[in-house]
């Protein structure tokens, strides 16, 4: 029987397990009880992600992104730092206050999800994940405390592999291209937004100065196929998108982000371990798809005109025409030369 946990990690991945000595009841409480606190700042990020899905608003929108990328950043810390010592201590008093402000302030939001998954699956996994990275540093480093240099490239590349490989399954051009200057790394809400603050902050603690990573979130509705993504002023600059998650399971989130991130980055090569998108290639479908549409419109335009229905063909042109305009594509010249003969035969 396949590990249900294991499952979750991704099709591939082989956590290394960090050894640590037994628990006393107490301590076993405590960190159950920092657990359970993770879990409710698993479903504020799911509110979040929620909540940018249905904000119409493009400027609100990227608030409740912003935030919740800031969420993900202090859940990373908190995993990071309890992941690090041997026993669980106190959680920072200040991710206390915020995510109580945040349950507080979202009590009324759905949470929902794209997976169903329970958060506390989520939160296992993130520490599976963290521990997997901090014993490959202690494998190249000799100490996670007193490491004796800083990670290379290719060193991190190791300490990274259960993220890179085993979750996400990235090609070797993606992995070749994670720490370019023009490239950025999308997490999807929620899980996957941490996990991608947890291997910053891995790469920040132990890796060479000049490893760098550029991060956003990214909600996603899988079953309405629909995605938010948090944007900058570089986004038209940017050359290359990785989107990743903590968690492949059918592949359907990720493909989802995959074929709807292109919208936010015109000029970027999209990575994911379900596939590639080149430039450009969101662009093309959305005309495609809107020019398909058209076309059905324009037979029954032609066959209104056909039968002498003018007044219901010109009323066809012109939802046709608002149709094209708010979708920015173009009505194709047919439609133009059909009209004016009406309006000549009207004239008549």
């Amino acid at each position: 029987m396949v590990n249900f946990e294991m499952l979750l990690g991704g099709s591939h991945v082989g956590f290394k397990k960090r050894e640590r000595s037994p628990l006393s009841d107490q301590e076993r409480e405590a960190k159950l009880e920092n657990e359970r606190k993770l879990q409710e700042g698993i479903r504020v990020l799911r509110q979040l992600r929620t909540w940018a899905l249905e904000e119409q608003d493009s400027i609100a929108r990227q608030n409740i992104l912003k935030e919740a990328h800031q969420f993900s950043i202090q859940m990373a810390e908190v995993i990071l730092n309890q992941a690090l010592g041997d026993k669980p201590s106190p959680i920072n008093s200040s991710f206390l206050e915020t995510l109580q402000q945040a349950r507080s302030e979202h009590a009324d939001q759905d949470a929902g999800s794209g997976h169903g998954i329970p958060p506390q699956f989520s939160i296992q996994n993130l520490f599976r994940a963290t521990d997997d990275m901090l014993v490959r540093v202690e494998e190249k480093a000799q100490s996670i405390v007193t490491p004796t240099h800083k990670i290379t490239q290719e060193e991190i590349n190791y300490v990274l592999q259960e993220f890179l490989r085993g979750t996400n399954d990235l090609s070797i051009n993606a992995v070749e291209k994670f720490f370019e200057k023009d490239t950025k790394i999308g997490g999807i809400l929620s899980g996957g937004s941490v996990y991608v603050e947890l291997v910053k902050k891995i790469v920040a603690r132990y890796g060479d100065p000049s490893l760098t990573l550029n991060s956003f979130v990214i909600a996603v509705d899988k079953e309405n196929e629909k995605a938010v993504v948090e944007t900058s002023e570089s986004d038209v600059a940017t050359k290359t998108v990785i989107v990743t998650d903590d968690m492949i399971d059918k592949g359907g989130t990720l493909l989802t982000a995959l074929w709807l991130t292109g919208e936010k980055f015109p000029n970027a090569t999209i990575y994911s371990g379900k596939g590639t998108d080149q430039p450009g290639g969101f662009k093309k479908r959305r005309n495609e798809k809107h020019t398909g549409h058209l076309a059905g419109l324009f037979q029954d335009f032609a066959d209104l005109s056909e039968e002498g229905r003018n007044d219901e063909a010109l009323a066809l042109f012109g939802r046709a025409e608002e149709y094209a305009k708010e979708n920015k594509v173009a009505l194709q010249p047919g439609w133009h030369k059909r009209k004016e003969r009406i309006e000549k035969q009207m004239k008549k």
